[in-house]
Order: structure tokens, then sequence, then C-alpha cells
């Protein structure tokens, strides 16, 4: 059994809740033992602070909590591991802001001392776990299923540590699932969704060229980091993107641990999949056998 300090992030009770359903079943099969760190608040997404002393301390408050676990920090969402390691990178490399940022925290009895291990799930899943052992726990191969792989913007940018431009871990994964990584030019494209309220036409854009990226690829669904944002705006904007650009996309947006579930054996249900938005049954349907 593997033990980590679990930050969900405040999205994942939300727009995230089929992914973190999907994600505890699978960190149970794989012996994983996710431990959600007691009393954490909001890292401070999308990222641009305004003050970059406020922006850094309400992100070190919760690496003050996780270094007292002395466990690795783990965050699925994409936009919290941002944040989390900027943090920690700009404390223990700055030494304009860290001696600010831990007399901030003092007020609240809490010190950084630099020796959290911040980590994003997905390379939780290919450099601790294994991709040989999530192969050998596939009981249903995703044989034929062709995935558009999509990174989003934070998982590897600025601070990987997969490659920022060329990332292939979440490839690496769905191919040990069975399943074929298509190859597409935009896999690593923002999706506009922190833009989606104030500037909706140039976010539904973003979305459009994804869809039609991964469609003109080959793909039959697109597979996601663990992101609760990207997941949610990709998913939840489709009818949107058809009425703007007079497209016809139904493109179903599955999260990795979605995909890691059902090739593990587990139904829909276990995996979130009944809280998706675009349909997913024609796509999935082939390896659900007699449990869907």
């Amino acid at each position: 059994m593997r033990y980590y300090a679990y930050y969900p992030g405040c999205a994942m009770e939300s727009e995230g809740v089929p992914i973190e359903r999907s994600l505890m079943a699978v960190a149970k099969i794989l012996d994983i033992q996710l431990k959600e760190l007691e009393d954490w608040t909001c890292c401070g997404c999308p990222g641009a602070p305004i003050h970059e002393l406020y922006s850094v301390s309400i992100a070190a408050r919760n690496l003050a909590l996780a270094e007292k676990t002395g466990l690795d920090l783990v965050a699925p969402c994409s936009c919290c591991y941002r944040n989390l390691m900027n943090a920690h990178v700009t404390i223990t490399e700055d030494p304009r802001i860290g001696p600010k940022v831990n007399d901030a925290l003092s007020a609240v009895g809490l010190h950084y001392g630099g020796g959290v291990r911040v980590r994003h799930l997905i390379d939780v899943f290919v450099n601790d776990i294994g991709l040989e052992t999530i192969a050998a726990k596939v009981k249903v191969p995703l044989k034929g299923l062709k995935l558009a792989c999509w990174y989003g913007c934070h998982e590897t940018r600025p601070y990987g540590p997969d490659n920022p431009e060329f990332p292939v871990w979440l490839d690496q994964i769905v191919e040990a699932l069975g399943a074929e990584a298509v190859n597409y030019p935009l896999k690593a494209q923002c999706c506009g969704g922190a833009q989606l309220i104030s500037q909706p036409d140039m976010a539904l854009k973003l979305v459009w060229k994804l869809l039609d990226n991964a469609a003109d690829n080959g793909a039959m669904a697109m597979a996601t980091t663990l992101c609760p944002l990207c997941h949610s705006n990709v998913d939840s904007t489709q009818m949107r993107v058809n009425r703007r650009f007079k497209s016809n996309f139904s493109m179903p947006v599955l999260a990795s641990t979605q995909l890691m579930g059902i090739a593990f054996g587990l139904t829909p249900k276990e995996v979130g999949l009944d809280k998706n938005i675009v349909p997913w049954e024609k796509v999935l349907s082939p390896y659900l056998k007699v449990r869907a």
C-alpha cells in the first residue's frame, strides 16, 4: 500500500464528482491510500495573482499542513497542482517572498520549511505504480478504442515533470489499458475554461478547435488527465459549440481514471459515468459486458 496526502481542491465536490468517484475506486484497486489533507483550503486557482504574496500564502497554508504528514502531496486538478507547485518553488527559491510567506503563516501557527514533494496523480500512476502494474490489473482491454489524450495547460506547464510541449504519460496509461492514443497537435492546448464567463466566444472557439483536431485525427473520445475544470468545460459546452460553429460534435470526454476503472472491470456507476454529460454509451458499450 502506498500512502499520499490528498489535496482534492474546490471543484472536486462539484464539476469533479465523476472524476473523484472513479479516482477513489481505481486507487483502491492499485493499493493507493489517499489521505485527504485535513483542514485544506482553496489553493487560489486559477493562478493569475493580483498580489503575489497573498496568492503564494494561500497555497502555502496547504503545503504547511501537508509537511506535517511527511507524505507526498498529490493533486488531481491541474490548476491546483500548478498553484501548489508554484508556491513551493517561490518559497524555496525566491528570497524576496519566502520569509514573508512564513511570517504570514505564523499568524495561524504554521510554517513551511520546503519539505513537501508536490505531485500530480498522473505522475504517481506512471512513476510510482508503474505502467506494468496498471496493465496487469486490466480485465477488459480497451482494444479498438481510439483516444485523444488531452493534457490542458497546467499538468505539464510550467513545472512538468512530463514534457511540457509534447507530454506522453497519459498516452502511456491509455495504451497500458489496451486503447490507442491518437497523435494530434493540440493535445496540450488550453480549452479557455477560465474565460468561459468573461470571454465566451474565445473559450468556445478553443473548445471547437480541440474537438475538431481530435476528430480529424480519428479520435472516438477524449481522455483527460484529471482536472475537473478542463473536463467539465469540454464535456459541458459541446452543444454551445455546435450551435456557434454549425458543427455536430458528440465527443465523450472521459477522465483517465474512468477509463482505468472500466478496463479494471468496474461498472459505469462505480466510475461516475452517470454524471458525465456527453453520451458515452456508444463508445464504451463494447467493454462493459454483463456488469453494465
